[in-house]
């Protein structure tokens, strides 16, 4: 294990740069951002003042930075599209990387990524910070405990009432601005279901744990966005291998008052739980068990793993498998809401969807053709 300081270099200044620097800042005794790349340079000069004392070199590109050997890390913060060759050029430089999420915005690139990383033999980690939400630590380590036995139903939820992006204010989103590469499906990617829906999807996995995901249908719509020009609403059902059920529900549309954030049922019981609680019950019990659990900063635990898994070896939550699942899984909904049936998931993550029903268990087919006489 190495002694030594690693030097973070961060791509991009934005709002999610930001609340990295906010957690590398936490680990002093580890890390120190030694580096910003930014075509901005005036902007990553007041982003170096305000985060590091002015102490961090500023650079005009990632390969800039990289040629003058200021890293040890790579942590990315760019729009959607500027990801891939961000951790390519990265992985072939030799650094270990931390990406936000989305990972890339294609299966196409998410090969040609997972290339790159695997013939330079580099660390990988996506930004799922979420995954460190402690009333999701919690259900996952109950789930792990038996208490509700095997899971068959689960549902994760991530809505919001986007004021942001809604009419009145999207005319002032314009390509050139700050945030207009939403706008552009090319380069994001996608819509809500690809961005603040990537965390539904990816905490859906988590609670599935080695359950893989088989079989997708997606149904997007567009209620509140009325010029957005993709969705803002997504609705995804997943089968897993051994039969359980998943449901993701993401908006732009809505807000909902203490609407839990993800559901279990299981065999013997079930849990939900939301920021910052955690309940379960056992079937046959009146009440249910809640307990209280403080928030985190998400993106601060996020690296502090980081720094383990750098440092250590330690278990990588997002690692690039994790990471390309979860797109995998974002590009059959699409997919299948394009194509109006039902998608199937090859085994290997970045392999691309099939139209048409895969390898899970039917519904009995006897009974239903008497129901549907």
């Amino acid at each position: 294990m190495s002694t030594s300081l690693l030097r973070v270099g961060i791509v991009g200044s934005g709002g999610i740069a930001a609340q990295h620097a906010i957690g590398w800042n936490a680990y002093p005794q580890y890390a120190t951002i030694a580096a910003l790349a930014e075509v901005d340079t005036a902007r990553a000069e007041a982003f170096s003042l305000t985060h590091t004392g002015g102490s961090a070199a500023v650079y005009p590109s990632l390969e800039a930075m990289l040629a003058a050997d200021a890293v040890d890390v790579v942590d990315i913060c760019l729009p959607h599209h500027l990801h891939t060759e961000a951790v390519i050029t990265a992985a072939k430089a030799g650094k270990a990387i931390l990406c936000e999420k989305p990972l890339c915005t294609s299966l196409a690139d998410a090969r040609a990524i997972k290339a790159a990383v695997e013939e330079n033999g580099v660390t990988l980690m996506s930004a799922h910070n979420q995954v460190f939400q402690p009333s999701l630590i919690e259900a996952r380590r109950l789930m792990a405990s038996g208490v509700i036995g095997k899971p068959f139903l689960m549902r994760s939820i991530e809505t919001f009432r986007n004021q942001s992006y809604d009419p009145f204010s999207y005319a002032q989103l314009p390509p050139s601005g700050p945030r207009g590469w939403r706008t552009d499906v090319k380069s994001a990617g996608g819509g809500e279901l690809l961005d603040t829906g990537y965390h539904s999807t990816y905490r859906l996995l988590a609670l599935a744990g080695a359950d893989k995901p088989v079989e997708v249908t997606g149904f997007l719509s567009r209620f509140h966005l009325a010029d957005w020009p993709t969705e803002d609403t997504g609705q995804v059902t997943i089968r897993f291998a051994s039969g359980a059920v998943g449901e993701i529900l993401t908006s732009w549309a809505f807000d909902v008052d203490g609407a839990r954030q993800f559901e279990v049922s299981g065999s013997l019981g079930a849990l939900g739980g939301g920021a910052t609680f955690v309940s379960h019950q056992i079937y046959g019990w009146q009440n249910a068990n809640r307990r209280e659990i403080p928030g985190t900063h998400t993106f601060t635990a996020e690296i502090g793993q980081f720094i383990k898994v750098v440092r250590e070896g330690a278990s990588n939550p997002a690692d690039l498998d994790m990471a390309v699942r979860v797109l995998q899984v974002i590009k059959a909904a699409y997919l299948s809401a394009k194509l109006g049936q039902t998608v199937s998931l090859p085994d290997d993550p970045t392999a691309d969807p099939v139209p048409g029903k895969g390898p899970a268990t039917p519904w009995d087919v006897d009974v239903l053709d008497d129901v549907l006489l």
